[in-house]
């Protein structure tokens, strides 16, 4: 390591983990960190992308123009990739200590940073937030610039990583085709899926991260299938033992027979008589009886025949006047959020996807604001008040 660092007490990521290997880098790792903390030596990034290909006069679409970025970042081969997970791990290393220096609790300094916001729910407005713990305010200018730098150094490391595999979000994508997911929230969710990926790895199993990382797009494209496809959501525990019962269906031909298909399926027979009673079709309301008479299905529901007068227009006014004064109460964020999920003002709703690209944030910050804002709204002083239009 001595021989690559800079005189400006700077040392190349590259070089990082220059003669470690997974074999000896528990023991040469802790002198490693100790050394870089006592020299105060920063590392500097320089990750290469391809240059962008030309551009004919037609337009791109948003996802071929990601896709486009995708393909300019390269990919790794396994040394490299070694090499890379080390170096990640060192900087990992390096955080927690700066993180315990600061004063931070061992719950909060071995706390791996998430992808979402690190707002503190806690802390009165204007006071400092970072890293998954509050520091101090009496902190050393010192420790506090220390603190930021090992957390930059980290997450910069940590996303190149994610952005070296992002391919494998396109790669795997294919088979799914002919879902019924939207193929934005598909490759949004496996995205999220790429940090969980990161935090679990563990380069000194001998497999490599392209193939773990894998294991968890595919999961996240099916958890995106099993909560997004169905017009009436099904649990996902529902939805896999529904697959395996059809699967067994034909070593078992009697849907009556729960033991025999928990015998077969290995599911609990509780969850088979769940998973069938479940396992039901949906089906619109203005779809017709038969072609005949004209009768609709919701003709044959009680209560059916005439639909829910509308509000007057003082009543719609009265509304509009209501969700003002609770909009009130939730900042310019939550506001939008709001607004762009549930059409108001359009009546156009709009998907997690499209309101994250649209604010710049990810699908799961997105879920993070709506849920924070409505939960205000329940809390507040113009919940009731909105209950009579429920």
């Amino acid at each position: 390591m001595a021989q690559y660092q800079m005189p400006d007490h700077t040392i190349p990521f590259d070089r990082l983990a220059e003669g470690l290997t997974p074999d000896t880098f528990d023991d040469q790792a802790p002198g490693l960190v100790a050394r870089l903390d006592r020299r105060r030596v920063r590392v500097v990034f320089d990750f290469p992308r391809k240059p962008l290909p030309l551009r004919s006069g037609r337009r791109v679409d948003p996802m071929g123009f990601y896709r486009q970025e995708v393909l300019r970042i390269p990919a790794m081969d396994r040394e490299e990739e070694i090499r890379f997970c080390m170096a990640l791990e060192i900087l990992w290393r390096r955080l927690q200590k700066a993180r315990r220096a600061a004063g931070f609790s061992a719950e909060d300094a071995a706390r791996y940073p998430s992808v979402a916001c690190d707002d503190c729910p806690n802390c009165p407005p204007g006071r400092e937030r970072a890293f998954a713990g509050c520091i101090r305010r009496d902190l050393a200018p010192a420790k506090r610039e220390r603190l930021r730098l090992r957390h930059e150094e980290f997450v910069t490391a940590r996303n190149e990583l994610i952005a070296r595999n992002l391919n494998i979000v396109f790669r795997l994508l294919d088979r799914y085709r002919k879902v019924s997911v939207a193929p934005e929230d598909m490759i949004q969710e496996a995205n999220l899926s790429l940090f969980r990926a990161v935090e679990g790895f563990d380069f000194r199993r001998g497999v490599r991260f392209k193939t773990y990382a894998g294991y968890w797009v595919n999961q996240a494209f099916l958890n995106a299938i099993y909560n997004q496809s169905r017009v009436v959501r099904v649990p996902a525990y529902i939805q896999k033992a529904m697959k395996k019962i059809h699967d067994a269906r034909g070593a078992v031909a009697d849907l009556a027979d729960t033991a025999g298909l928990a015998e077969a399926t290995g599911v609990a027979p509780e969850l088979v008589q769940t998973a069938i009673a479940g396992n039901r079709f949906t089906l619109s309301l203005d779809k017709t009886v038969d072609g005949e008479s004209g009768a609709r299905m919701v003709d044959l529901i009680e209560g059916g025949e005439e639909p829910e007068k509308l509000p007057d227009l003082g009543e719609r006014a009265r509304l509009g006047e209501l969700l003002e004064q609770a909009f009130a109460e939730l900042n310019e964020r939550e506001r939008r959020v709001l607004q762009l999920r549930y059409g108001l003002g359009t009546g156009k709703p709009a998907t997690l996807a499209a309101v994250g690209q649209e604010l710049g944030i990810s699908l799961e910050r997105v879920r993070q604001i709506q849920k924070g804002a409505l939960e205000k709204l329940r809390l507040g002083g113009s919940s009731q008040l909105l209950e009579q239009f429920a």
